[in-house]
């Protein structure tokens, strides 16, 4: 890759050669989502990825989600089994990573068939944060999501 930011060409053909998941399912992309879907987990997977590459041990974890070790140890594993993350034994500790891979492998398989298969047409991709718009079209404004409990 370049030292610009890569093209999603480039970042497709990246995600390609990778071999964490080689023959990437839908059946896989529904686990993971489903993963994300809680938001404590979302949380947990969210504050790994502010701590790569060193990421956190469970307990240091524990303590930043406020939560109990069985329900913590419930969703690692959830989201271990989804391909999203990543632990490492250090001793008596487990030290708990993000998997970027994982994470990208999702990605690249949301987007595979973008432009029609060919994402080497698609417009630089840029995050929420940076764009005002990703698409011209418009679109209807969904309902404000309910309140859940977590």
């Amino acid at each position: 890759m370049s030292n610009n930011a890569p093209t999603a060409e480039e970042i497709f053909e990246y995600l390609e050669k990778r071999t964490l998941q080689t023959s990437m399912s839908t059946d896989w992309a529904l686990d993971a989502l489903q993963a994300l879907a809680n938001g404590s987990r979302l949380r947990i997977f969210r504050t790994l990825m502010r701590y790569e590459p060193t990421g956190l041990v469970a307990g240091d974890l524990g303590e930043q989600m406020a939560m109990r070790h069985t329900t913590l140890s419930n969703h690692l594993t959830v989201l271990s089994r989804a391909g999203l993350i990543c632990g490492t034994r250090e001793g008596r500790f487990i030290r708990y990573r993000a998997c970027l891979e994982g994470m990208q492998a999702l990605l690249g398989f949301l987007l595979k068939d973008c432009c029609q298969g060919h994402p080497e047409e698609c417009v630089q991709l840029r995050t929420a944060e940076d764009s005002q718009a990703m698409c011209d079209c418009t679109a209807e404004v969904p309902a404000s999501p309910r309140k859940r409990s977590n």
